[in-house]
């Protein structure tokens, strides 16, 4: 039997196969083509109705006034008007971020509680698929912290038939 979709034996929990999950996967993915179908039924009978149409250009006008909007900010600046509830901002935005060298020096006894030092796990990853890091020192360096389980559900697309090449 073919093989396809992606393998998640690894990070799966309690893995048994059980056949209830298997069916109940089933049913939901009947359900789910049913639902697809009909929501396309549904777009086909409705794409032509005035409300539709109409929908659809709102959505077209009420982007290109509110780019029209954006660019006359750039262009004159912003504006507000409180009394009647009118906002056309252009906001300042910053992120802070702290000296690690000023705060040794200048608060050196809370040095410690607020700087934090952390491995750079892409780099570290990079370390161990280039060799450089063995399985036995990656057990001893890693920490794992469990989070709340995500769930996966879905069923993979069966690959159509190779065609042969009619060359």
């Amino acid at each position: 039997m073919p093989k396809y979709g992606t393998d998640y034996t690894k990070s799966a929990l309690d893995l048994k196969n059980p056949l209830e999950v298997r069916d109940l996967l089933l049913a939901y993915g009947k359900a789910k083509d049913e639902s697809d179908a009909a929501g396309d039924a549904y777009d086909t009978a409705t794409k032509a109705l005035p409300e539709t149409l109409a929908f659809d250009k709102a959505i077209i006008v009420t982007d290109i006034a509110h780019n029209a909007v954006k660019e006359a900010i750039d262009r004159c600046g912003s504006y507000q008007m409180i009394k009647e509830g009118l906002y056309a901002l252009k906001q300042g935005r910053t992120s802070v971020t702290y000296s690690v060298k000023t705060v040794r020096e200048l608060i050196p006894d809370y040095a410690k509680a607020v700087i934090a030092e952390e491995v750079d796990a892409r780099k570290f990853n990079g370390l161990v698929k280039g060799g450089l890091v063995t399985e036995a020192q990656v057990k001893a360096i890693e920490i794992k912290t469990p989070l709340a389980p995500a769930y996966i559900i879905g069923l993979a697309t069966v690959p159509e038939a190779e065609v042969p090449n009619a060359d």
